[in-house]
């Protein structure tokens, strides 16, 4: 599922809707989140592996370390 939102932010009525649509189907079990798949940034080069290997599915998010 997608949505232009450029057109959907002056069609606020479609827009609306579509968003109900969407949050009703993420309560009532319908839609699920893709998975999200996390790295530290210090393995940034693993999580570079992991795209390049073409066996990714969801979301890849590279965690930053905290500074001391």
């Amino acid at each position: 599922m997608g949505f232009n939102l450029s057109f959907l932010f002056a069609e606020t009525e479609m827009l609306h809707e579509a968003m109900t649509d969407l949050v009703s189907g993420l309560e009532d079990g319908s839609l699920q989140s893709p998975p999200i798949q996390t790295f530290s940034l210090s393995d940034v080069a693993s999580a570079h592996r992991s795209l390049e290997s073409g066996t990714t599915v969801g979301k890849l998010v590279l965690i930053p370390t905290e500074l001391s």
